[in-house]
Parts: structure tokens; C-alpha cells; sequence
């Protein structure tokens, strides 16, 4: 069902409750005030038919009912009839219309003094007349056919003025909900328009800030990460064929050249090593690259166990002096907490000894002279590890793009490598909660904060 439909029903039902309340309401009070009105006039005729009657001597029965026959407001069907003390009958003004009473029901009067109720079709009132010390029940009824038809007529009039109503409210309601529904439909179109190939287009903005236009500035905004994404994806792909390209390039190039001519032992052991040597780079790119894809910041099927960040980082330093003979390391600031405990995160250790070995070797790789300093500070619940060197340092744009995959800065771009080792540590790093920051000099170094939440807080 569409909205348009699904709204101008609920505000129809809305509508058509709240009217059915109200007529119901009017109808309702119109009918017990008339019967409280048609109550009155009997009681007042039968009050009025017992004074004549009983108090006054010069009336009799006959003389009462040429009266009641004289009368112009007589009441269709109208009877008052009259009992004494013994229920004996001693006047009735319609000998035509005779009330046939239940038993008990004069008793019931007696004890009541006043009593309204129904015989067939007559609405009748009972009252207590007391004369001279005698008790007389006054029963007075009649048919209400102007009331019933004044009922009638209202009841028809609102059934007619609430179907008219609903009508009219039924055509509101699917005009306003096209009219509220229009910008919703010009944005449908708008985004139905926006291809792959066409991300950098943007939803035309609205001249009024509700939700609407907030929906259009949300989209937008999904539309520009959306396209950095593509942007990225796209890039990412022409870097990896080009980092790829040139080890297979150089691969075959010399094995081409080696089958030209007959070699030496020499030769063909020299070319089998610089194609290992090659074959080598090819398989810790792909390496590289399987990690990076299999770790992203929604990544949570590792196996996860309390890690203590100081054994960690002593095992990283070691595995990267065993990298290359010429790297260093050296801990510059140590500043341990007064509880073990406080140095403990909950993770994966071969995560974030990957994340740790791939920062701490690229500052050895790019320090002038090839050492990483490294400190670790404990202080307000986190876990502060500062990596340092003395290279050549980047400016504002290299750090602005320092976390893409195979980006290199121009000046670190002939140091061997591929541009994923940073990537990746940011991405195993905020599976922690944890972040990195990278602050860096031209020609003075470039220092790696990263920041761990530790588990334990006392």
C-alpha cells in the first residue's frame, strides 16, 4: 500500500472517529434532554389533574375531564389516571387508553414517590399526590411522537452531515498527502537519476530546513562517501596492477633474455636468484593485500584474550632488529603504571603485534639513521605508545593522505616498500577502540601516537 493511501486512511479514520464521537455525543444529549423535557410536562399535567381533583371541592370527575378535553396542549395519547390509597382507580381523563400495570408496580411508586418508566409504547410518570391525609399515586403517560420525530430528523441529519463530512475529508486527505508527499517524490526521481557513473551529482538543496532537506544534506553526504569510496576503490586498483606489474615485468624480462642464448652455471644461478628475489617482493605484496583485506574496523571474528601491551611491544622491537641487521630501536621514555594490570587491553596479540611491527619498521626504514625510538606511557586509563624518527619528515597533504592504501610521499618514494603497512595498522588499531595519529616535520621526523584503552580502571 502506498503511503499516499496508508495516510489519507489513518486521517480519515481520525476524522471519522472523532466526528462519530461528537454527533454521538449531540444525539445523545439532545435525547436525554428530551426526555427529562417530556418528564416535566407529565408530571406537571399530573400534578395540575390531583390539585383540580382533590383539593378542589367545587371539581369533579366529570368537570376535570371536560377541562382536559379543553385543553390545547393535550399530549398524543395522553391518559392520567388516578389511585387512592387501596389502588383502587378514582379518575382517568381517557377511558379509551387503559394501562395495564405490572404488580407491585403502585407500590413501587409509593416507596420511590417518583417514578419514570415505560408501558408499550407509552412514556409514563408515577408520582405521590398527598391530600387530607390520604396518599393517591398520580400515573400520567402519553406517546412523545414530536420528540421521536425531532429524533428521528436529527439522527438522519447526522448521519448525512457525517457522510458528507467524510467525503469532503476523504479528497483533503489525498490532496494534502500528494501536496506533503510531492518533495518526496521529486527526490525519488532525483535519486533514480544518480548511476555509478554519475556519483558526483548532488539532490538540488530545499529553501527550508525541515526534514526533507535534512534527508537531502544526509544523502548527499552518503553520495560523497560514497564517491571517496569508488575514488579509493579505483585507485587501490590501479596501484595494485602497477605494484604487481613491475615484478612481473621484471620477471619475465629476464627470464626472456636468459632463454635467448646458452648461459653459464654462473649466470643462470644469478638470474634464478633475482627472479627469487622478485618472486619474493610478489608473494609479502600478496601478503599484504590479504591482510588488509581481511581486516576491517567491523571485524570482529578474532579471537580475543586480555594482552598485556608491554610484552607486545618488547616482542616487536626484536622482530624488527631481526629484519634487517641495520635497524634500531631504542626505549626513550618508559613510564610504567603501579599495577601490572593497568597495562592490559583485550585483543588479539598477533593483530596488534602485526599493527606495532608495521610503524615501528617504517620508522626504522625512513630514519636517516635507521633506529625507531620508541616510548610508553600509562595515564588516565589509556595506553600511550609514541614511535618516532628521524627521517625525511612529510607536509600537510602526504598526512592528509597518509592512511590510504600505497600512498608514499615523494620523498620516501625510491626506500623500498608499498604504502599498506600504515593502512593497515589503522585498521587493526580501531578494532581496539583505540587510535593512531601521525604528527610530522619536514626535515625533522615523523612521530606515530597510538592510543589503547585499557581494561583495567582501578
Amino acid at each position: 500500500m502506498q503511503i499516499r493511501l496508508r495516510l489519507t486512511i489513518q486521517f480519515s479514520v481520525v476524522v471519522f472517529s472523532f466526528l462519530l464521537v461528537c454527533f454521538a455525543a449531540i444525539y445523545f444529549y439532545t435525547y436525554q434532554n428530551n426526555r427529562q423535557q417530556f418528564h416535566q410536562r407529565l408530571d406537571d399535567k399530573a400534578v395540575t389533574s390531583a390539585t383540580l381533583l382533590l383539593r378542589i371541592d367545587q371539581v369533579d370527575s366529570s368537570l376535570l375531564k371536560a377541562i382536559d378535553r379543553a385543553k390545547r396542549d393535550v399530549l398524543f395519547m395522553e391518559n392520567i389516571t388516578i389511585y387512592d390509597s387501596t389502588d383502587r382507580e378514582v379518575y382517568t381523563n381517557n377511558d379509551t387508553v387503559n394501562f395495564v400495570l405490572p404488580a407491585g408496580l403502585l407500590g413501587g411508586v409509593r416507596r420511590d414517590r417518583v417514578r419514570y418508566f415505560t408501558l408499550g409504547d407509552f412514556e409514563v410518570s408515577g408520582i405521590v399526590f398527598n391530600n387530607k391525609k390520604d396518599e393517591y399515586v398520580i400515573l400520567a403517560g402519553a406517546k412523545d411522537t414530536n420528540g421521536d420525530r425531532m429524533l428521528t430528523n436529527l439522527r438522519t441529519l447526522l448521519i448525512g452531515l457525517l457522510g458528507i463530512a467524510m467525503i469532503i475529508v476523504i479528497l483533503a486527505g489525498w490532496i494534502y498527502a500528494g501536496r506533503a508527499l510531492k518533495p518526496i517524490n521529486v527526490l525519488i526521481s532525483e535519486i533514480q537519476s544518480i548511476t555509478e557513473r554519475e556519483l558526483d551529482k548532488r539532490l538540488q538543496k530545499r529553501k527550508h530546513n525541515d526534514e526533507i532537506g535534512k534527508l537531502i544534506h544526509i544523502f548527499n553526504d552518503l553520495l560523497a562517501r560514497i564517491d571517496r569510496a569508488f575514488e579509493l576503490q579505483r585507485s587501490f586498483v590501479s596501484n595494485v596492477s602497477h605494484e604487481l606489474k613491475n615484478p612481473l615485468t621484471k620477471i619475465t624480462s629476464q627470464l626472456e633474455v636468459t632463454l635467448l642464448n646458452e648461459r653459464t652455471k654462473d649466470e643462470y644461478k644469478e638470474t634464478i636468484s633475482s627472479v627469487l628475489d622478485d618472486t619474493r617482493e610478489l608473494n609479502i605484496l600478496s601478503t599484504s593485500l590479504l591482510d588488509l583485506a581481511s581486516v576491517h574496523e567491523e571485524s570482529r571474528t578474532f579471537s580475543m584474550t586480555q594482552v598485556r601491551v608491554d610484552e607486545i611491544l618488547w616482542e616487536v622491537l626484536e622482530h624488527v632488529k631481526s629484519l634487517n641487521l641495520a635497524y634500531e630501536t631504542e626505549i626513550v621514555n618508559l613510564e610504567l603504571p603501579d599495577k601490572s594490570e593497568k597495562l592490559s587491553i583485550y585483543g588479539n596479540p598477533f593483530l596488534l603485534r602485526t599493527a606495532l611491527i608495521n610503524i615501528v619498521e617504517n620508522a626504522c626504514k625512513f630514519s636517516f639513521d635507521h633506529k625507531a625510538r620508541v616510548s610508553l606511557v600509562c595515564s588516565n586509563h589509556l595506553i600511550h605508545i609514541r614511535i618516532s624518527d628521524q627521517g625525511p619528515g612529510m607536509n600537510d597533504d602526504d598526512l592528509q593522505n597518509i592512511f590510504q592504501p600505497f600512498f608514499r610521499a615523494d620523498r620516501t618514494s625510491k626506500i623500498k616498500g608499498y604504502g599498506i603497512g600504515l593502512s593497515l595498522s589503522q585498521r587493526i588499531i580501531r578494532i581496539y577502540d583505540g587510535k593512531i595519529e601521525v604528527n610530522s616535520k619536514l626535515g625533522v621526523g615523523t612521530d606515530v601516537n597510538v592510543i589503547l584503552k585499557a581494561i583495567v580502571t582501578f
